[in-house]
């Protein structure tokens, strides 16, 4: 039981299975996000559903990543509640195997708020970001985030740092391809001396993101490693001091 003393939900597969679509489009609060991944994982025609909604979504959003606005997601979320509710249910419907036709229904809701963005020229580019990618969102749209900005040869190197919540982001842009043999890696620098925050692995257009720990940290730092990275930083490329 939860502090209030009610008891933990529990729904049916009929309800978790209309969430699917709300769910790939990253639709839903973190707690019915987890209920519907933990059945996910267990119901192989939803995830199978599921996976339909997402290769749906990557060929309509192709070439497209600037986020909708959150009316406009209103908006297109309730057209796909309205799909999902129109078909009205009779007591010898009720008898007759439900999932072929609640399926098309969810599969053409979920088609018809995907086009709905991609005619307005704004499609979310990963409906079902990770929680690493969250979080990172949640450090860069926070009240007492506050950037730090270096470059590096044509790179240009951000730590945006949230005091509040403990974390940073470290933001690099345009970096160069690392060497053959050699990989970046990101760092804490604590008073102690740096800790390592891994390998940054930077796209085609050598853009990437990494979420720091930043509640004692004085700053963040890249560096170009052997393979695989160090235990310590070898060579420093930028550092970012948080004072």
């Amino acid at each position: 039981m939860s502090e209030t003393g009610a008891a933990p939900r529990e729904s049916g597969h009929e309800e978790l299975e209309s969430l699917v679509a709300s769910y790939a489009l990253d639709a839903l609060d973190p707690s019915r996000s987890a209920e519907v991944e933990a059945h996910l994982a267990t119901c192989p025609q939803c995830r199978e559903l599921a996976d339909s909604l997402r290769e749906t979504t990557v060929g309509l959003s192709e070439g497209l990543e600037t986020p909708p606005p959150a009316a406009l997601r209103d908006r297109i979320l309730e057209a796909v509640s309205a799909e999902s509710d129109a078909a009205p249910t009779t007591p010898e419907e009720h008898r007759l195997p439900r999932r072929p036709r609640r399926r098309a229904v969810l599969a053409g809701g979920f088609a018809l708020a995907a086009s709905a963005l991609v005619a307005t020229g704004l499609v979310v580019a990963r409906p079902w970001r990770s929680q690493e990618e969250k979080d990172i969102d949640e450090v860069l749209a926070a009240d007492d985030a506050r950037e730090y900005t270096t470059t590096w040869r044509s790179a240009r190197i951000t730590a945006v740092r949230s005091p509040s919540l403990g974390s940073a982001v470290l933001k690099v842009e345009d970096l160069p391809a690392a060497p053959s043999g050699k990989d970046y890696q990101a760092w804490t620098m604590e008073s102690e001396g740096p800790v390592s925050a891994g390998l940054v692995h930077p796209d085609d257009d050598g853009d990437s993101r990494t979420l720091l720990s930043a509640g004692s940290a004085e700053g963040a730092a890249i560096s170009l490693e052997p393979a695989g990275g160090s235990e310590q930083p070898t060579t420093v490329l930028a550092a970012l001091d948080y004072s």
